[in-house]
């Protein structure tokens, strides 16, 4: 399907954000979400995350970017997305984000196909038409809000209030978490913003980690039947009609523990504050909503943010190695670098990842070749000729040369073998190196600081938040 770049939107007003009180909540606040949600899944965490979105009425959710666009193709997220709306009654426009990395710090993704630009279309057009500040909350990758960003600057620091990204391994040190890994550009890219950020890193040291599990026995069980069905529908990676699903029924629940981590980023977003109901009973509520449950008095906190400044330290830069034309019969191969994308995992197309090039010299030109094979660590495998099990390789030469694109696995040696007709084979060695991460220099109580760091206060953390997970699920769908 193709996505419309448009939308209508009504305005509403907020209030300014603070560092560790959340926002007004006696408004609505205008949220744009982008988010890795996918069906089939890759991490049901993101519908976990969808549904509670969407039972904190506080967020006037006004646009829902669907991330990763190379995915969406595949499995797009729409069904969770269209189950949500149904059980919130509500209508939200939605569109597929762009479907490669930035390729640079300042890259506006002009070049991607219309059916990807509807993400950072829908961002623009939504802080275009509010007369308030919005929030934007990222769950995946930042690619379509740092490409937003490019082309609009403006645009986003005179109309973000607060953008919550979801993504990191904390201060200091190399960031290889997941969602920094699938678009490192677009990570570094929103440090250099002066957007007011609000950085809730995944993993961490000392606190600095959004991260706890929850069990989903007891959040699923306290959901209601059409909400348990959202949940059931995912796990089960089912192909039936999603709407028609939530009625369906009833089925067995999902058991065992769920990784979660955004769900304190969420409260904190709308304004809400953690409360102790009883023993082990912790609810998430606005100011309002404590005072009328009587628990005012009851307020802990849980996490905070607090002001940082965070710079971007390089990693040098690795120069290939020099490739020499080796004896007559020898072959020689040279790693030159993670560069343009020319294949995916299971197909000799582009995949929106940057591939892995090689060099090869002293290739027999006098025999057809039948098949690339390489081998590498961690059992990593890669072919020319499609199996159906192992990872592709691209081709392209002439004459003695042979250039090899693949996707990166781990790094180390690596060995390739050219088979050719007759089965005879030729075959070298290679070493590709771990990928270089970006290393961030956190200054804490900064005279200048640009951005509020999550950071764990409690020591019950993990048990609060799963708590309060389960309590605010159970109120989604009632109304």
């Amino acid at each position: 399907m193709r996505w419309l770049s448009f939308v209508l939107l009504c305005l509403c007003p907020v209030g300014r954000l603070a560092a560790t009180e959340g926002v007004n909540a006696s408004v609505r606040i205008p949220v744009i979400y982008s988010t890795d949600l996918l069906h089939p899944h890759d991490d049901p965490d993101d519908h976990y995350d969808l549904a509670t979105l969407f039972s904190l009425p506080e967020l006037d959710v006004r646009g829902i970017v669907l991330d990763l666009g190379e995915r969406q193709q595949q499995r797009m997220g729409r069904p969770p997305v269209e189950q949500i709306l149904k059980i919130a009654g509500r209508r939200v426009p939605y569109a597929i984000g762009i479907h490669r990395r930035l390729s640079t710090g300042d890259d506006q993704a002009a070049d991607v196909p219309l059916e990807f630009q509807g993400g950072i279309e829908l961002i623009l057009s939504v802080l275009r038409q509010s007369q308030e500040k919005a929030i934007l909350f990222t769950t995946g990758s930042l690619r379509d809000v740092a490409a937003a960003y490019n082309r609009e600057p403006e645009l986003l620091r005179d109309k973000v209030r607060a953008l919550y990204f979801n993504a990191g391994n904390g201060p200091g040190g190399p960031q290889k978490e997941w969602n920094v890994t699938l678009d490192p550009t677009a990570y570094l890219r929103i440090f250099e913003s002066g957007l007011p950020l609000y950085w809730c890193p995944c993993y961490g040291e000392q606190g600095c980690q959004t991260y706890f599990d929850a069990d989903q026995t007891a959040v699923v069980g306290a959901c209601t039947p059409a909400v348990q069905n959202f949940f059931v529908y995912c796990l089960d990676k089912s192909p039936e009609d999603p709407v028609a699903f939530l009625r369906s029924g009833p089925h067995p629940l999902p058991t065992g523990p769920r990784k979660m981590w955004c769900t304190g980023p969420l409260y904190h977003a709308a304004g809400r504050g953690v409360y102790e109901r009883g023993t082990g009973d912790f609810v998430a509520l606005t100011p309002d909503q404590a005072r009328q449950a009587g628990l005012a008095e009851n307020r802990l906190t849980a996490f905070q943010f607090s002001p940082v400044r965070v710079t971007v330290e390089e990693s040098p830069r690795l120069e290939p190695a020099k490739l020499s034309e080796p004896a007559l019969g020898q072959l020689a191969a040279t790693f030159l670098g993670q560069a343009a994308d020319r294949v995916g995992t299971r197909e000799v197309t582009p995949d929106g990842k940057p591939d892995c090039h090689v060099r090869l010299l002293g290739v027999r030109a006098d025999k057809k070749v039948q098949n690339v094979i390489l081998t590498g660590p961690r059992e990593g495998r890669w072919e020319a000729v499609k199996t159906g099990r192992w990872w592709r390789v691209m081709c392209a030469g002439q004459g003695r040369q042979l250039d090899v694109f693949f996707q990166f696995w781990a790094g180390g040696e690596h060995r390739v073998e050219i088979v050719f007709e007759g089965k005879t084979t030729q075959a070298a060695t290679f070493v590709v190196p771990e990928p270089a991460s970006a290393t961030l220099r956190t200054e804490r109580n900064a005279q200048q600081p640009n951005c509020f760091l999550f950071q764990q206060t409690e020591s019950r953390y993990r048990q609060i938040l799963a708590s309060c997970l389960k309590n605010t699920l159970a109120g989604l769908g009632r109304d």
